[in-house]
């Protein structure tokens, strides 16, 4: 089961890895939800995973999705083939102002098939990405071992030292690795969109160095990031998604503490 939505930054080739990972039965804390791409094949393939946003657009997507799929699909289908860029524009900036959380759900969705790169708050107006079965999927997501969490804390940090309840591992599919702990994480933290989360390198390799926790990074394989990362036991996974231990065949690497 593909997921209805797509996000260029966090495409990800290593699922058959992180199956290896990450036992059947477990129960595994995801953080930085968005398009699901990861979640959902693990979620059906036996795993419970409960995925954390601080993004309330994200969360509230995922949520009216569980709750009435064909509801959503009814407002993308209304509002579907956006032709004019300036309508587009405008319903970037002005999606969290929609009173009705289902009609920012399906204009949520149509603005993600048509930003290039994904981003729905934010990206280029391609209509020409645009993939049609995407709409059907929005009805074929299983939310039997797969719930969204929203969480308040900016710093998506503060929400993976602070997990309730069973947690047999923590995953966090990052994408990009951006070495920022040098910045002044506030004022980065207040300029991203409604929809883009802030990730803190620093903390996230305090926290692997630091957490009892069982935790795994996914991250586009990059030298700075394995270099960043040497303490730690690193997976390389090839443009195949085949386990690699040529890191110069590397497309990406998971980084974990176990």
């Amino acid at each position: 089961m593909k997921t209805p939505l797509k996000l260029a930054a966090k495409e990800f080739k290593s699922l058959s890895t992180l199956k290896k990972m990450f036992p059947e039965k477990s129960v595994i804390h995801s953080f930085l939800m968005y398009n699901g791409g990861v979640e959902i094949p693990l979620a059906m393939s036996n795993r419970y995973v409960v995925s954390h946003t601080n993004k309330y657009s994200i969360y509230e997507f995922w949520t009216c999705l569980s709750m009435n799929a064909e509801q959503v699909q009814k407002v993308a289908m209304h509002f579907d083939n956006i032709e004019d860029p300036g309508v587009f524009y405008y319903l970037q900036e002005t999606l969290p102002e929609y009173g009705d959380p289902f009609l920012r759900a399906g204009i949520f969705f149509l603005l993600n098939k048509y930003s290039k790169g994904g981003f729905v708050s934010r990206g280029e107006f391609t209509p020409d990405s645009y993939n049609p079965l995407a709409m059907a999927n929005l009805r074929q997501v299983s939310f039997e071992n797969l719930m969204v969490m929203y969480n308040k804390p900016e710093n998506f940090v503060d929400s993976m030292e602070s997990i309730d309840g069973r947690c047999d591992y923590v995953f966090v599919p990052v994408g990009d690795f951006t070495l920022n702990y040098l910045k002044n994480v506030e004022s980065d933290i207040n300029s991203l969109t409604y929809d883009e989360t802030f990730v803190d390198t620093h903390r996230l390799k305090d926290f692997m160095e630091t957490s009892e926790k069982k935790t795994a990074l996914l991250y586009h394989y990059t030298r700075s990031v394995a270099k960043y990362f040497k303490n730690q036991k690193l997976y390389f996974v090839d443009q195949w998604g085949r386990p690699t231990t040529d890191e110069a065949k590397a497309k990406e690497v998971i980084v974990a503490n176990f």
